[in-house]
């Protein structure tokens, strides 16, 4: 910073200056300054002045400009020793991460040695607790195996102490029993056992076979009952439909005996139309040969049944009559009886339209 210059201040002749206490009015008031009482700082009064010179207002900017730079340096000054110790900081502090990085990395090798010992060490008490668990198991079950044993070893023996008796029993049936009874046999007690179990199974087979023949006999007895009771009931049956058939037959011989009587009181009757019916057929067959020769037919009367030469017989008689009434409006002649609608034919010409049911 530069060195400050000294500055000289000119000022004018000053004059007396008198503050103003009293209000009344002095005689010496033209040589006097009258100051009023001013609340502001010097350098709003210096700046705000209209007396103040520019030169004076430019010094004191250059003080307060040297002020400021002389504290800016200070600043300055500071602010860098500051930064020198934060460098210096950092640098111990970059010196103690790496420090604590290395113990770090270091820590994590034990811990990860540490962490592969655990997970062993609970591998390895796992697998010491399954075997405990399968081998207390395993003990449990043995031990209840063994009490089972034990059991029932009592038991047996409570069993051979009852059945002792027995083969004391069985002893004495040996001795007492002859000799070629059982076959030659290293135990006779157990050929005897033997021999009563085969009599014993026979004896079991034959009652088996005793029930169930008695069982079929029942079965048969039953089905017996039953047949005679359906053969009673058949001929029941039958003796009913006996009696209907000889009731019908008795009706039947009545009604043709009646029959009998009635066909021989109407047998002359019947002669007598059987004629007449032959004339009649007779007489339809000659009337349809005259026609047939007059209209050229080519059946014969022996060929054509008895409805269609009747009809042919009709229709011939017909025409005839037709003719004889086209004569007779010819010639001016009026018959009534021999128009189509009132035919009135000679006795002799007259022919009957018969019309006969053959049986």
């Amino acid at each position: 910073m530069a060195a400050t210059k000294p500055y000289k201040l000119d000022l004018e002749p000053q004059k007396r200056n008198v503050f103003v206490t009293q209000l009344h009015a002095r005689d010496d008031e033209d040589d006097i300054t009258q100051i009023p009482v001013v609340r502001e700082p010097g350098h709003r009064l210096l700046e705000s002045s209209t007396n103040t010179r520019q030169r004076t207002l430019l010094l004191k900017q250059e003080v307060e400009t040297d002020k400021v730079d002389a504290e800016l340096e200070a600043k300055r000054r500071e602010f860098k020793e500051r930064m020198e110790a934060c460098e210096k900081r950092r640098i111990e502090v970059q010196k103690k991460q790496q420090r604590m990085k290395d113990r770090v990395s270091k820590f994590e090798k034990f811990i990860e040695e540490n962490e592969v010992k655990q997970r062993r060490a609970i591998q390895k008490y796992q697998q010491e607790v399954r075997l405990r668990a399968m081998k207390k198991s395993e003990l449990q079950i043995l031990t209840e195996q063994l009490e089972e044993i034990k059991q029932r070893h009592r038991s047996l023996q409570k069993l051979l102490a009852q059945y002792k008796k027995y083969e004391t029993y069985l002893l004495a049936v040996v001795e007492a029993m002859p000799e070629d009874y059982i076959t030659s046999s290293e135990d006779k007690v157990k050929g005897l056992m033997m021999r009563h179990r085969t009599l014993d199974e026979a004896n079991k087979d034959l009652l088996s076979n005793l029930n169930a023949i008695g069982d079929e006999f029942e079965a048969t007895k039953a089905k017996l009952d039953l047949l005679k009771q359906e053969d009673n009931t058949k001929k029941l049956w039958y003796n009913s439909q006996l009696a209907e058939l000889k009731t019908l037959e008795e009706q039947k011989s009545g009604k043709n005996q009646r029959k009998e009587q009635n066909f021989l009181l109407t047998k002359d009757n019947l002669k007598f139309k059987r004629t007449e019916l032959g004339i009649t057929l007779m007489a339809i067959d000659n009337i349809y040969e005259k026609c047939r020769k007059e209209k050229s037919y080519d059946l014969p009367a022996d060929k054509v049944n008895i409805d269609d030469k009747l009809k042919h017989i009709e229709y011939h008689l017909k025409e005839r009559e037709q003719v004889a009434y086209i004569v007779q409006t010819d010639t001016g002649t009026t018959i009534d009886s021999f128009k189509p609608d009132s035919p009135k034919p000679n006795k002799e010409k007259q022919t009957k339209s018969v019309r006969v049911k053959v049986p």
